[in-house]
This record gives C-alpha cells, structure tokens and sequence, in this order.
C-alpha cells in the first residue's frame, strides 16, 4: 500500500513509537490523540506511513513525557539496527564506517524520503549531514537519528580503543532542562548553522568485524530492488531535497544521477513517467527559492540571480516572471 502523501517512512518506526510508548507506561490513544487515523495504525500500519502521521504520533509521545528531551535521548539510543530493517541488515557485512555510511546514504531512499543525508569528508571530521526534515517536531527527531548514528558507530568501534570522540550539531536553540546527565559520552552542541553527526576522520578506517556477510550481501540485493521499485514520485522528492542542498552549484543531470546510484538514462526515463524532466524541476526549486530570498530585500536581484545559477539577471527575471506572472521586483513589492 503506497500512501498518497508524498513524504514517507517505513511502518518499522511506526512499531517502535508504539512499543517505546508502551515501555514508557503511554496509552495507545494518546499517541492518536488528534490524528485522523484510528488505533489501528499502531497495530497494523501500511507498508508507508506519511512523515506527518510520524510526525503528530512522535510529538504526542515526547510531550506526554515529563522531560521531552529525556525520551528523545532515549528514543535516539534504543533504536537498534534491526529497526531499519533490510538496510540495518546490509550495513553489518561493511569491512569500515566509511563502508557504512556509503551504504546508508546509498539506499536511505528505502527507508525514508522527507529528508536526505550526506558524508562530508574533512581533515579532523567526517560529516554525517541532514537536510532539514519537513516536519512540525524535526528539533526532536534530528536528534534521535543523530543519536541513533552515533550508537551505531560506537556499536561497530567497540572492540577498539577509540580517541576523541563524536559530536553532534544541531540547528535548533538549546533547550531548558537539557538533561545533559544522559550524554556525558558525547559532545552536542545547539545554534548550529547544520544537523549533523561528525566522526572523527581515523575512526573511519578502523576495522569492523561484518557479522554475517551472507546474509548482508542478501539484504544488499533487496535494499537495490526496493530502490529500483520506487515510484517517480519518489525520486522526484528525493531529487528535490538534493537540490536544495546544492542551490548555488547548479547540478547536472550526470551528477545527479550519481547521487541516486542510477545511470543518467535511467534516471531520465523515470522522470518521463512522471511527465517531467530535470531541467524542469531544477528550475521549479530554484524559483521557490528565489521567492524565499525575495522577501529579504538586502539581497539583490542580481545576487539571488547569481546563488540561484542562472547565467544573468535577465534571465532570472524572465524564468521568474513565466513561473509567478510577476518580476521579481513586483513580486518583492507585492
């Protein structure tokens, strides 16, 4: 059964919301408490479940808490790899954390599509990066998965004795009454301009025993024919989050098909499915993020011009002018 929302996750976390309540002494309806779903989502959740469901069902459930963030540190660390299902399989056949990540990264799609995840590789840190989730709650829920990564990684390192340490950057304020007694372990700093997990780059390497590499190279092969099975939709969520992230860098179609594991071909044919093509929705994000610069009347047309990747104003203005019916300049004004 495929949700008709666009944003999605799979009905595994809808399970552990369910039993994590249930362990926490939370009755079932106050999870559903202002939803238009029954009991029976907890019990027999479609193979999809929408981001907002996920959304309203987590919130109900760290706000019935008597320190939100407490269950929230909780939730993060509990979640073990048998929750992600064929994906938390394929990882325990990688040789090294880079290896793990490239996996995640590679088919995170099968899990989840309202937000992407990238590896960025420094000198001190590698980046586990998030885009911003489209969710009501993402101050609670960057901070579990951020947590569910860096219990992960700890869980693969565990037989080596490890220097440093990770640290976890979130967007979001720093909230009152952090119990900060529940990550003595870990550096978590808020205001951050990104959501992100950094490792310290020598923990990339180190060893790790795969656990059954049969198995995972089984749950691999599953993991590719799930992404194959996505519907057009789906990638067209997912090539919107990328750009997003990549506003200034103008992404070609090679890059992009790079990213999602596919050949351009591919990727193409997909798109026409959906009665679209990159370049199109190349340029709707583009414009919608044109809009959200135009309310801040200190950056020019010029400038947004020039973040956004179009070759000059002009053609910005005119591109603009055919998407909303007004310049830029009116439509600043409006």
């Amino acid at each position: 059964m495929r949700v008709k929302n666009n944003l999605f996750l799979s009905s595994d976390y809808i399970v552990y919301i369910r039993d994590f309540a249930l362990s926490k002494g939370i009755a079932a309806k106050t999870l559903v408490e202002n939803l238009d779903v029954g009991l029976d989502i907890l019990l027999n959740p479609p193979e999809r479940v929408s981001a907002q469901i996920f959304d309203k069902l987590g919130a109900n459930l760290f706000n019935a808490l008597q320190n939100p963030y407490e269950g929230v540190i909780e939730f993060g660390r509990g979640m073990a790899l048998s929750i992600h299902g064929s994906l938390g399989v394929a990882v325990q056949g990688a040789n090294n954390l880079n290896e793990v990540a490239q996996l995640v990264i590679k088919y995170y799609l099968t899990r989840a599509n309202f937000r992407t995840l990238e590896q960025l590789d420094g000198q001190d840190y590698c980046s586990l990066r998030l885009t911003e989730g489209q969710t009501e709650y993402d101050n609670y829920f960057s901070l579990a998965t951020l947590l569910s990564f860096e219990f992960v990684v700890t869980r693969f390192l565990i037989h080596h004795a490890l220097q440093g340490s990770c640290i976890i950057h979130l967007k979001a304020n720093e909230p009152e009454l952090f119990p900060w007694q529940m990550v003595q372990n870990i550096q978590i700093k808020f205001s951050q301009e990104y959501n992100q997990l950094l490792i310290p780059t020598q923990w990339m390497n180190l060893h790790v025993n795969a656990t059954d590499p049969e198995l995972a190279s089984l749950a691999t092969d599953e993991c590719k024919k799930i992404m194959e099975e996505l519907s057009p939709q789906d990638l067209v969520n997912e090539i919107r989050q990328r750009l997003k992230i990549n506003q200034n860098t103008n992404m070609s179609l090679k890059e992009m098909a790079e990213l999602l594991h596919v050949s351009s071909s591919t990727l193409q044919r997909r798109l026409r499915e959906f009665n679209t093509t990159y370049k199109d929705i190349k340029l709707d994000v583009r414009l919608l993020a044109a809009k959200q610069l135009l309310s801040n009347e200190e950056i020019t047309v010029e400038e947004i011009s020039e973040r956004l990747g179009f070759s000059d104003a002009s053609s910005f203005t005119k591109s603009f002018k055919a998407y909303s019916g007004l310049t830029p300049a009116a439509y600043r004004k409006k």
